[in-house]
């Protein structure tokens, strides 16, 4: 009877391990489909007496596949794939478990049936071992997948199965070479079922908290991509807006021309008009197209927060670094720099390129109050979700030294301005001219 309920444990357990298995390689919906659960509990169950009574292999097999598959809900090709796959594992940890325990300790394989104590701590040790190893080809089939979990995150909880088989082999050994009393078995016995049992439980726990943190950081990045798109058609709408005004003005423009009968006159009022014109024109400020577009970018997004933006671009445009690295140092440098200076007094921020010598100085310097957490140089983020922030400087630094930069910053305490600084190396065949 006591190894009849112990079978029942066991195959409960399996049926964790198909459920962890299944929910993580497929995402299915078993964690929300209580139906699923009850037939996959009462078929796993019910097998727990077949083998109880039968003890054959064979038919074991053939019902722990039918159970895996209908337990399943997955496509047919699939199932049928990865339930044989489940099967092998299985089969393979027993046999590996009771061939390796049985070579150490010189007993015949029949003679673990017989003492359940052993029986016990044996089948725990191999639905560990299964449980581990479908647990890694789990990770391995979802590798590719965008959800996937960093594999970092994931290695430390293979370290509590693996020291729990290493618990219950050292039980192995004293319940094989000792004599134990029947109090110390039964305390065994549970500890050896709540460690497997806990081992599932706590893998199903982990993955689902991770799925939460992917699908937050999911809703994090289309967050960030909807303020991208929502400054991006500000931009626009702001450009649309200047050349509604400039065409405006030059209808005006041309019918004040056509008034004029002395070309002198046409002259001279054009030579008027010529700075105002020249004024209007912020979608080329260099012919660099990306800095033009970064720069544009930012003169609406300063304009919407109220903060004061210079920029100077005359000497050098930086066209020899490549857009998308030009973009992400940009960015990062000025989205720090907006950041700071909507939350200071005087909000502005300085923006300027200039060429000396042989090499091009970024310069952005930007109104802050207050001087900024840092640590070894490294600034520190002041946001509560410092798990997915804080990462700017690093950025920019990776990137500024990949396209021969060096980036430096500091702090002017008298007056409050924090100066961010990149001085490109530029190479002898490359030109910065404007």
């Amino acid at each position: 009877m006591e190894r009849t309920l112990y079978d029942i444990v066991i195959y409960f357990f399996e049926m964790l391990i198909a459920f962890a298995f299944f929910n993580k390689s497929y995402e299915n919906k078993l964690k929300s489909n209580k139906l699923i659960m009850l037939i996959g509990s009462f078929l796993f169950i019910a097998c727990s007496f077949v083998f109880s009574y039968l003890y054959n292999i064979a038919l074991n097999l053939l019902l722990f596949f039918i159970i895996n598959y209908a337990f399943a809900q997955i496509t047919v090709k699939s199932a049928i794939l990865y339930c044989i796959l489940l099967d092998a594992i299985m089969f393979a940890s027993e046999i590996f478990t009771i061939f390796l325990t049985s070579w150490i300790f010189k007993i015949s394989v029949n003679e673990f049936r017989n003492d359940l104590l052993v029986y016990i701590i044996l089948s725990s040790i191999s639905k560990l071992l299964y449980f581990a190893v479908s647990q890694a080809f789990s990770f391995f089939i979802k590798r590719k997948s965008p959800m996937n979990f960093e594999v970092k995150k994931i290695v430390p909880l293979f370290v509590f199965p693996i020291l729990t088989m290493a618990s219950l082999a050292i039980f192995l050994f004293v319940a094989l070479e000792t004599e134990i009393t029947a109090k110390y078995q039964v305390a065994i016995s549970v500890v050896s079922t709540l460690s497997i049992i806990s081992c599932a439980f706590i893998f199903i726990y982990y993955q689902l908290m991770l799925e939460d943190e992917a699908k937050i950081m999911e809703l994090e990045s289309e967050k960030r991509l909807y303020n991208l798109n929502t400054t991006y058609l500000n931009v626009l709408e702001h450009q649309n807006n200047e050349l509604q005004m400039l065409f405006h003005d030059t209808k005006h423009h041309y019918s004040a021309l056509s008034s004029f009968d002395d070309i002198k006159d046409v002259k001279s009022y054009i030579a008027k008009i010529y700075s105002s014109l020249e004024e209007k024109n912020t979608i080329k400020i260099t012919k660099n197209k990306m800095l033009n577009l970064i720069l544009n970018k930012y003169i609406v997004v300063c304009k919407n927060n109220n903060i004061k933006f210079d920029y100077e671009a005359k000497t050098t445009t930086l066209d020899y670094i490549d857009n998308s690295e030009l973009s992400i140092i940009l960015n990062n440098i000025l989205d720090n720099a907006v950041e700071a200076a909507k939350m200071s007094s005087e909000k502005c921020i300085e923006f300027s390129l200039r060429c000396i010598n042989n090499m091009d100085l970024l310069s952005v310097v930007n109104s802050c109050d207050y001087p900024p957490k840092h640590s070894k140089d490294q600034l520190l983020t002041t946001k509560f979700d410092k798990s997915n922030h804080g990462f700017g400087t690093k950025i920019i630094r990776k990137h500024a030294k990949k396209n021969n930069g060096k980036y430096a910053w500091f702090y002017d305490a008298d007056e409050h301005r924090f100066h961010s600084t990149i001085l490109f190396q530029r190479k002898n065949n490359e030109s910065g001219s404007v």
